[in-house]
């Protein structure tokens, strides 16, 4: 391209594990992603440019597209789940017959020991991997018959999922990764919405750090924060706490219920945590793919 100067982003192992991870929950390809980012920095550096994944040129971002909103209630209804991994001898059931229903506004631990399958119930919710039979609803929609575009506008406003592995955009400010969500839709971010979950969150001092210069728990609450912007029916949280502190620790799930207080959203937190699982409304317990205390 005439006039254009080409910049190439290169990555480290760290970086592409966050990249990926955040292109993978918010439904957007790498090389998309990157258009955006080259988009916002010749804004910023009044330069043109344009940036290649591979020496293919970006392709235009999609125009975006809505999900319906529901507000059924409840929030989560699972019934009669299996999840099978392999086949023959290989075969394991990661789930077999797990039921749970959740209240819209609900905060629900669940929690189990480690493979008896509450991480895969938490991945089918968010819509990043499927039962292999059973029915999986929330917010009133039936995942099974989402599409791939459908479920990554899915995973984009109706669910917001936060990891043990925050999955921050390591050369964005803490204000940028948290509008991600917002761009990723070609739309552009509410100025009053993100003040609002920075001060909800307690960031609103680090907005412009970069992720290398926040702690541990700032980067969490900024990824809680990402989660929130699109006002999702439900937060998955899967281990938030699990790379904290215990001051940090309580911090981020002090700040889940004060994001439900606020939204009214529905949280359901994975948790080996016994003092984690004491902040919720209900505790679920799961063993061998079963839910076996604290269904209703």
């Amino acid at each position: 391209m005439s006039g254009t100067t080409l910049v190439n982003f290169r990555l480290d192992q760290e970086t592409k594990r966050s990249m990926e991870g955040v292109c993978h929950d918010l439904g957007m390809s790498m090389t998309t992603a990157f258009t955006l980012f080259a988009k916002k920095v010749d804004r910023e550096r009044r330069i043109p440019f344009d940036v290649s994944l591979d020496g293919t040129p970006s392709p235009s971002v999609a125009q975006p597209v809505t999900i319906a909103t529901n507000h059924a209630d409840p929030a989560v209804i699972v019934e009669d789940v299996v999840r099978v991994f392999g086949e023959g001898a290989t075969e394991r059931r990661a789930l077999d017959g797990a039921s749970l229903t959740v209240r819209r506004g609900e905060f629900v631990a669940i929690m189990g020991p480690s493979g008896s399958g509450k991480s895969t119930l938490l991945h089918i919710l968010g819509g990043v991997d499927s039962a292999t039979s059973g029915r999986v609803v929330v917010d009133g929609m039936d995942l099974s018959t989402l599409g791939s575009n459908a479920l990554a506008l899915y995973r984009r406003h109706t669910v917001g999922l936060v990891y043990q592995f925050h999955n921050l955009v390591p050369f964005l400010s803490a204000r940028d990764n948290i509008e991600l969500p917002v761009r990723f839709d070609g739309s552009r971010p509410d100025p009053a919405t993100i003040t609002e979950l920075l001060e909800l969150l307690d960031i609103a001092d680090c907005e412009k750090s970069m992720p290398s210069e926040l702690s541990g728990g700032q980067q969490q609450r900024v990824a809680i924060a990402r989660a929130l912007v699109s006002r999702p029916a439900v937060i998955l949280a899967d281990e938030p706490t699990g790379s904290l502190d215990r001051a940090n620790g309580e911090k981020v799930v002090e700040l889940l219920r004060r994001a439900r207080e606020r939204f009214g959203t529905t949280v359901v937190l994975v948790t080996h945590d016994e003092g984690v699982a004491a902040a919720a409304d209900r505790v679920v317990r799961i063993s061998d793919g079963r839910v076996v205390c604290g269904e209703e």
